[in-house]
């Protein structure tokens, strides 16, 4: 069954190819002043939706709130451990050395995700 495509969805996901690798809350307030009949609750439920059905990815990070990525293209992140920012890095393939040694542990391996962490130009200029 093909999920149906109403407004605030259709809304939720300009949002999220405007803004950078938002979180849900960034996602609502960025619409909450155009569109205040969006809901806090309906964001974050589509959000979920969108990763679920594979039209956007979740990015969890340890303490710090989901963000979601619209590009479900392969590619890996660059997360700053100061500010949060999330930047897309582009892949070229799959790291195979990690494929190989998973698979000697008995895994099938159905994805990955590849995250690199640091400080962005912006908290770099600020130490």
């Amino acid at each position: 069954m093909q999920e149906r495509q109403t407004k605030q969805k259709q809304i939720i996901y300009d949002a999220l190819k405007t803004l950078d690798h938002p979180t849900a809350t960034e996602v609502y307030g960025y619409l909450h002043e155009s569109y205040p009949s969006v809901s806090r609750a309906t964001v974050f439920r589509v959000l979920g939706g969108f990763a679920a059905g594979g039209k956007a990815l979740e990015l969890r990070a340890a303490g710090d709130e989901t963000r979601y990525d619209y590009n479900v293209m392969p590619h890996y992140h660059a997360r700053c451990l100061q500010c949060g920012k999330v930047a897309d890095v582009e892949a070229t393939g799959v790291p195979t050395e990690a494929l190989a040694i998973t698979a000697d542990h008995g895994f099938s391996v159905e994805g990955y995700s590849v995250e690199f962490f640091g400080k962005c130009p912006t908290c770099q200029k600020k130490s």
